[in-house]
């Protein structure tokens, strides 16, 4: 009895150190940092109408109608959850946890991403698919222009990417349409005016706010200082021209030349002679004319000293007085005001658009990307050494080499530090992951130390790392390393 006894004890303990000698292997997909994993955006959709999807980056997704089924292969009816986010960088699909990773043949290649997208849909918290012989249209945005990368679908099953096929990058046109919104909501003219922007005189003023007719009499309303402190508020100064009678076309309407806010484009500053003669009619408007649209040529001349005072420049027709007086000066204020805050955000979206645009059709949903195979021809072979400034446990260690501005990245294991294949690059980094809140970096910064020249001259050449340890508290921390 005591001999089966430790016969089952000894079974026990042997199968014990079997289990916790055997290294646990971690999933395909796993997310270095599990807090700085890129969000998906959620879109409910109507399975049984289908939608385009747009987003902030140019991208649009194109759903047919009646194209979902569950696992087993029924269709889905009525209101469905899509969720959709885009990896534009290597260090974005780093921290989704997914590779660049890429078997040809059994060759072992990079990739160097123009950018990745991963879509998966639900009923209610169940996955549901594409049916068979259906599809989605991707037009997928990216800042990346050749025409040389290929599209890509990740097979989960087999570890590997799949070649689908390719599209040339063309121009993404929303760019060109928001710039021409954004032109047609922007003020022609500040407000308040500025010190360009005039009336020929203060008759002018006081003739149209009066609503005084031609030839009337302006004189009971000059000591009106009221009109004075008014018209300064909307930054609108005058000056001592006497317009006369002279007619002018503005947007193809026919004006007095007094009736008409005008702003000095000469680039030349009036003279003082100009500028103080409020209310006495020496300061001729001898001749304006036209030279453009809204144009004009302006001789003005003091009759009573020329041809010592005289003075011509270009000035340029804005809008009509009364228009200005329509509102209140904070009426104007608060117009201008919203109208920039509505180009402020047509600008913040403008600048989430991505220039060029690929297509393709997807037959199925998960990771998808958009790439080509890393052919550098100046890759030399180096025996690194990499030191760290706290203890770790560098076999296990996930060692991460960026390269390519960012679009390329390669998971490096323990067993290869002695044969690393560096390229010359100003962007390229190392960063390995110490932990959910800490990184060991050998920055763009300390890469760009390497003398690749005199590492080329060794027969066997190696280098020494030295990383430094980095809190990663959150997702701005991780792009600090990036940019350095």
């Amino acid at each position: 009895m005591k001999t089966h006894v430790k016969l089952f004890l000894l079974s026990a303990l042997l199968f014990f150190i079997t289990c916790t000698d055997k290294i646990v292997e971690k999933p395909f997909i796993s997310p270095p940092f599990a807090e700085l994993n890129p969000q998906y955006a959620d879109y409910e959709l109507d399975a049984n109408v289908g939608d385009t999807v747009f987003i902030d980056s140019g991208t649009e997704i194109i759903i047919p109608a009646n194209i979902w089924v569950n696992k087993m292969g029924e269709k889905i009816t009525g209101k469905i959850n899509m969720k959709y986010r885009e990896l534009n960088d290597a260090s974005d699909v780093f921290l989704a946890g997914v590779t660049l990773d890429y078997d040809s043949a059994g060759v072992k290649n990079q990739f160097k991403t123009a950018g990745m997208f991963e879509l998966v849909a639900f009923k209610d918290t169940n996955e549901i698919f594409i049916d068979k012989g259906n599809y989605i249209d991707v037009k997928f945005a990216s800042d990346v222009e050749g025409g040389e990368y290929n599209f890509y679908t990740l097979d989960e099953k087999n570890k590997n990417w799949a070649f689908k096929g390719t599209d040339q990058p063309v121009f993404n046109e929303k760019i060109n349409t928001m710039n021409d919104s954004i032109t047609k909501l922007s003020p022609k003219h500040p407000f308040p005016f500025t010190k360009d922007y005039f009336a020929l005189d203060y008759y002018s003023i006081l003739d149209v706010y009066f609503n005084v007719k031609p030839r009337g009499n302006l004189y009971p309303y000059l000591k009106n200082k009221s009109l004075k402190r008014k018209t300064k508020k909307y930054g609108l100064s005058w000056s001592a021209i006497y317009p006369g009678w002279e007619h002018v076309v503005f947007n193809g309407r026919k004006y007095y030349a007094y009736e008409l806010v005008w702003k000095n484009v000469s680039g030349k500053k009036m003279p003082r002679w100009m500028q103080k003669k409020e209310y006495i009619r020496e300061n001729d408007l001898t001749k304006i004319t036209k030279i453009g649209k809204n144009k004009y040529y302006m001789h003005v001349v003091d009759s009573e000293y020329k041809p010592k005072y005289n003075f011509k420049f270009l000035a340029e027709a804005i809008m009509p007085l009364k228009q200005v007086f329509k509102l209140m000066p904070d009426d104007w204020k608060n117009e201008y005001k919203i109208i920039n805050e509505q180009i402020a955000e047509r600008k913040r979206k403008l600048e989430m658009q991505k220039q060029f645009l690929r297509t393709y059709r997807i037959d199925q949903t998960g990771w998808h990307n958009w790439d080509v195979i890393s052919k550098r021809q100046d890759k030399i072979l180096v025996k690194a050494d990499f030191k760290f400034d706290k203890e770790i446990d560098s076999e296990t260690l996930p060692l991460m080499y960026f390269t390519d501005n960012n679009k390329s990245y390669v998971k490096i294991p323990y067993s290869d530090w002695d044969k690393i294949m560096l390229v010359p690059d100003s962007t390229a980094k190392f960063v390995a992951v110490l932990s959910d809140k800490e990184a060991a970096v050998f920055t763009a910064t300390d890469y760009n130390a390497i003398n690749f020249n005199e590492l080329s001259k060794n027969k066997e050449p190696s280098y020494t790392f030295n990383m430094k340890t980095i809190k990663i508290n959150n997702h701005d921390d991780f792009l600090k390393i990036m940019k350095n």
